[in-house]
């Protein structure tokens, strides 16, 4: 079985352990890949985006909000803005923020730059099981995603009306 990739970002080592132990526990079909920031995720963004690489491709990315140096924002816009290749659509790939807290401002701009969930992450480790649960299973397994020439065509025809 091939396991599909799920990027997590996340600064906390504590937080890391715990999402850890429940993939490896309760969602062994996904594999997880860390990241600690921002720059980490950029540097394997750049490595992904040769013609012959021939890893894993993210299928999900759950983005904390509070990052250091880069907050979470911020690495949600550039992911949006990177172009997008034969294997990863960077425009359309589904990226869920999961924070502590957040200010309802906050997550109106998250939204606003291409964030396709927001959850505040759950204290207690049952309920934060049910939901990465839920978040992989529904945009991992059934949501459908558009791929580049759909939002390439939608544009054209909202242009031409």
């Amino acid at each position: 079985m091939i396991q599909k990739e799920i990027f997590i970002v996340e600064d906390s080592s504590d937080f890391r352990q715990i999402v850890r132990t429940i993939f490896s526990r309760f969602l062994p079909e996904y594999h997880v890949r860390f990241f600690q920031g921002a720059e980490e995720l950029y540097k394997y963004m750049i490595l992904q985006s040769d013609e012959n690489y021939k890893g894993r491709r993210p299928v999900l990315i759950l983005l904390d909000l509070k990052l250091p140096t880069i907050n979470g924002y911020e690495v949600l816009k550039m992911l949006r803005r990177t172009p997008s290749n034969m294997a990863t659509q960077w425009k359309t790939l589904p990226v869920v923020m999961l924070t502590g807290m957040a200010r309802q401002e906050e997550i109106n701009k998250c939204y606003a730059a291409g964030a396709t969930s927001f959850f505040i992450k759950p204290l207690g480790f049952d309920e934060l099981k049910q939901l990465l649960m839920k978040i992989c299973h529904y945009w991992v397994d059934d949501n459908q995603l558009a791929t580049e020439d759909a939002n390439i065509l939608s544009s054209k025809t909202v242009q031409q009306n």
